[in-house]
């Protein structure tokens, strides 16, 4: 994740998650598993959402009251390139502004719905989604403790619908202040 802080602003690019990358172990309704985003399903999500305009919104902390952004917004990009889901945005929330400036954004997470899967039986199953319905992103900030660490975080909400599930990919955070 690059944090570029603005005056009135601050510019946060980086990638939401790896595609074709396996999770660390998670735990769900039916016990543990492991899994990977299919290349695509992000792309063909984000085709489905600007064809119903249905905007992926970008929020702090999963927040639904805390909307910072969406997909439709000019200066905000959300996409999937070959690495992954790609996220780059202009905040202008003054508590994330001053969260940056503190150095107390961590890292990105997302909720989505499954749709459509592959799994594998064996002693801890593999899960391939390969079709979804991307709802949001999440800038998180240092209140947010993942349960372990590793290249696919868990987090869930109460707060959110039981359908949607959520990921963190924490990568390098690189802050630059601008003047």
């Amino acid at each position: 994740m690059r944090i570029e802080i603005r005056n009135d602003s601050v510019l946060i690019d980086g990638y939401v998650n790896a595609v074709e990358r396996d999770s660390k172990v998670l735990m769900g309704a039916s016990g543990k598993f492991i899994e990977r985003i299919a290349s695509g399903a992000f792309r063909r999500s984000l085709e489905r959402a600007k064809k119903t305009n249905s905007p992926v919104k970008v929020l702090l902390n999963h927040d639904y009251t805390r909307v910072l952004s969406s997909n439709t917004d000019d200066g905000t990009a959300i996409s999937e390139d070959n690495i992954g889901l790609r996220c780059k945005c202009e905040i202008r929330d003054k508590e994330v502004i001053e969260k940056a400036r503190s150095n107390k954004l961590v890292g990105w997470s997302f909720g989505f719905i499954p749709i459509k899967e592959e799994r594998t039986d064996e002693e801890i199953p593999h899960r391939t989604v390969r079709e979804l319905e991307l709802k949001e992103v999440s800038i998180l900030d240092d209140t947010k403790k993942p349960a372990y660490n590793g290249t696919s975080i868990e987090v869930r909400a109460e707060v959110l619908d039981d359908l949607i599930e959520l990921r963190f990919l924490p990568d390098e955070v690189e802050t630059i202040e601008v003047k």
